[in-house]
């Protein structure tokens, strides 16, 4: 016998509200995620998010702009209308920071300053450090955003003051991409890229961290 109509919008409801709460605890462990790697990088990693440290950060120029961003995400995850665009909007007016929420961000990111950059990547790992002017995305205009025309950037990836990663490219893990490098094809891991055209700094040249 079938289900009536209102037992089916029952159950369609429950798993609404799973998924949102799934998401929303996904949120949350991402934000915190980024928050704990400001301690560590401020040379306090002992210190472990929470909810009043998170509230006591929120509004920094260097937390806000996650907080924007990844909220965003979620909505869109989420299927919640408009609050995505709002959201992106808000990152665009305050911190001149463009961030699709289109993009799928791994834990640990960290915009050391957010002015002037656009993140227009299909997919960017964990702990994954942008400085201001950073531009990543389409070599063309892309208003579908189509995968197969975006860059990828793996994790442990430092992106550099004015660096520029354009195209179908991906930046292997533990790469650093120079000030003001322009980026024309992939990029292996464990390696030091600067330049335009970006090319790979030999070793013995490389300004250790």
């Amino acid at each position: 016998m079938p289900a009536s109509p209102a037992a089916s919008e029952t159950v369609t409801l429950k798993e609404h509200n799973w998924a949102s709460s799934e998401n929303m605890s996904r949120l949350k462990e991402l934000l915190y995620s980024d928050l704990a790697r400001q301690y560590e990088l401020e040379g306090r990693s002992e210190i472990r998010p929470n909810f009043l440290r998170f509230l006591g950060r929120l509004l920094h120029f260097r937390f806000l702009p996650n907080v924007l961003c990844r909220t965003s995400r979620a909505a869109m995850l989420a299927g919640i209308p408009i609050v995505p665009r709002l959201l992106t909007y808000m990152n665009l007016l305050l911190f001149g920071l463009e961030v699709t929420p289109k993009c799928e961000i791994g834990a640990g990111l960290f915009f050391a300053h957010p002015v002037g950059s656009v993140i227009g990547a299909w997919r960017i790992g964990r702990n994954v450090t942008v400085f201001q002017g950073v531009g990543l995305g389409a070599l063309v205009p892309d208003m579908g955003f189509h995968q197969e025309l975006r860059c990828e950037i793996g994790d442990n990836v430092v992106l550099g003051t004015g660096c520029k990663v354009l195209g179908p490219w991906r930046i292997g893990d533990n790469v650093t991409v120079g000030v003001n490098s322009v980026v024309i094809g992939s990029v292996g891991p464990n390696q030091t890229v600067f330049g335009i055209p970006a090319r790979v700094v030999p070793s013995k040249l490389r300004i250790s961290e």
